[in-house]
């Protein structure tokens, strides 16, 4: 079995089709046919079923891509880690997020990398807490930053490994015009009113008082859903909504005077975390974005 016969293998399982892998991989689309074969003539099985319209992997191929992407990624990670040593750190890292750590924790955390490493590209996916880990323990995402508390109960839980971060209070955003503003009400009361949140939801019904349950159960909480803490906070700048964002995000965004900001509950805080496939190989670049959200996790907090 050579490593060229991993390439090929894992580009056809991602790109499900020989031409396309073909060119992905630089050599002709025979060729790449031919190193699929001999694959699975030394495997004894196939691992890919063929008709003239569709490439789609067998059980076989499905229960062998993980395994075959670790030592893809290990190759490419003693590539990287040879590259740091010698002209610096390269790499692309792919990190899934949830709203609340995608702004400002991983802004300021890729901010920080590019200065200190240029080098090193980043591409964020934001999605649901569900579909983040499947692409993390396909390892589409070098690691997920996202609420712990969703992952702990997942039945791939003892696959995965949780860098735990600080965590940080969130505050109730509103307009400084909102007849809100001045008023010194429960938590419990603001349910009445129209909701900006996020989607996914970064925090459950669990944690907000009960009156919150029964507007969720007649559908008016929350009133909007929006994909971004940045379009929550805009709608509640324009005196529409409330919302419910990390003090560290409610500092920022109440700097004009335009919105203000009050605490929501003293137990209501993140819970975030690095999520990354236990005993899966790091790359260079991997460990020092790690760092970095540790580092600007810690500062925010």
């Amino acid at each position: 079995m050579q490593m060229r016969q991993l390439l090929h293998f894992e580009a056809l399982y991602r790109l499900r089709g020989f031409a396309s892998a073909a060119r992905e991989c630089d050599v002709t689309q025979s060729a790449l046919s031919r190193s699929i074969q001999k694959l699975e003539e030394e495997l004894g099985a196939r691992l890919f079923d063929r008709t003239t319209h569709s490439v789609e992997p067998t059980d076989l191929g499905e229960g062998l891509i993980g395994r075959a992407r670790d030592v893809v990624e290990a190759v490419r990670a003693f590539e990287e880690e040879a590259d740091t040593q010698l002209a610096g750190a390269r790499g692309h890292v792919r990190v899934g997020t949830g709203p609340y750590p995608a702004q400002p924790l991983l802004t300021n955390a890729i901010a920080s990398l590019a200065e200190r490493h240029p080098g090193i590209q980043v591409s964020v996916v934001a999605g649901t807490s569900k579909d983040l880990m499947a692409a993390l323990l396909r390892r589409e995402l070098e690691c997920v930053v996202a609420d712990t508390s969703k992952y702990e109960d997942s039945p791939a839980a003892e696959d995965l490994e949780v860098i735990e971060l600080p965590t940080e209070a969130l505050m109730v955003v509103m307009s400084a015009d909102h007849p809100l503003a001045s008023a010194n009400e429960d938590l419990g009361a603001f349910a009445r009113h129209a909701w900006a949140m996020p989607t996914p939801a970064p925090l459950g019904l669990r944690e907000l008082p009960s009156p919150f349950e029964e507007a969720f159960a007649a559908g008016q909480f929350p009133f909007y859903r929006l994909e971004t803490t940045a379009a929550c906070l805009e709608l509640a700048r324009a005196g529409r909504a409330l919302t419910i964002v990390p003090r560290s995000l409610a500092i920022d965004a109440c700097r004009t005077g335009e919105l203000i900001a009050r605490a929501a509950t003293h137990e209501m805080r993140t819970h975030d975390g690095i999520h990354l496939v236990r005993n899966r190989s790091r790359s260079p670049a991997t460990r020092l974005l790690i760092d970095e959200i540790v580092t600007c996790a810690e500062q925010l907090a």
